[in-house]
């Protein structure tokens, strides 16, 4: 939602076409005139809204005791309000598309734009370089921060940690080592490095 708000500030009213609903849409397939990165991506969200379409329809046209919709990706309301972005962004393109809208600015926005701003614009088009790098293959549950880790992930990190502990006894656990403050302010950094072992290793 926040990307789809910069990539829409400032859009000149003909880039998105007039009385169009979806203004993400008719700038995307604008800029896939130009751009077959764009072109490619256009294709395949059509293909998804139409999956989606086909959907809704059957559903409502079945009685309720023998509804069957053919099998889509759990898109929330959310999701499909933001499918041209989401899809981008699945599809790792956003960054480009960004990118291209930053470089040819001057044809699709006014001049307050923030893609049309020489820092802010490019800014933007890298901050999703990030996102846009990973793989969207398996989304968190809802109860991920109370679950455990595996048993083959506590013993990986287990392993981890014990290459960077000492090489005289690397399963003994680091003491607690506190050093009260000299009054001119100066303290050893060698305390703090054997407390945070310490936690770590109480962690583990």
């Amino acid at each position: 939602a926040a990307v789809e708000c910069c990539v829409l500030f400032g859009l000149k009213r003909r880039a998105a076409g007039f009385l169009r609903s979806n203004k993400i849409a008719a700038l995307f397939m604008k800029v896939g005139k130009s751009f077959p990165l764009a072109e490619e991506l256009c294709r395949k969200v059509q293909d998804l809204e139409q999956l989606i379409e086909n959907a809704r329809n059957q559903a409502q046209g079945v009685p309720e005791n023998v509804r069957k919709v053919p099998k889509l990706p759990n898109l929330s309301p959310q999701a499909i309000k933001h499918l041209w972005i989401r899809t981008a962004l699945f599809e790792k393109v956003l960054d480009k598309i960004v990118h291209y809208l930053v470089e040819n600015s001057s044809k699709y926005y006014e001049k307050e734009a923030l893609l049309m701003d020489p820092v802010d614009g490019p800014i933007l088009a890298s901050l999703l370089v990030g996102p846009c790098a990973l793989e969207y293959t398996k989304m968190k549950t809802a109860d991920h921060f109370w679950t455990d880790p595996s048993a083959d992930e506590l013993v990986q990190r287990h392993r981890i940690h014990s290459s960077h502990c000492r090489q005289d006894s690397p399963t003994k656990r680091p003491a607690l080592c506190i050093q009260k403050r000299h009054s001119s302010g100066s303290m050893d950094d060698r305390p703090s490095l054997s407390a945070r072992d310490y936690v770590e290793s109480l962690h583990q």
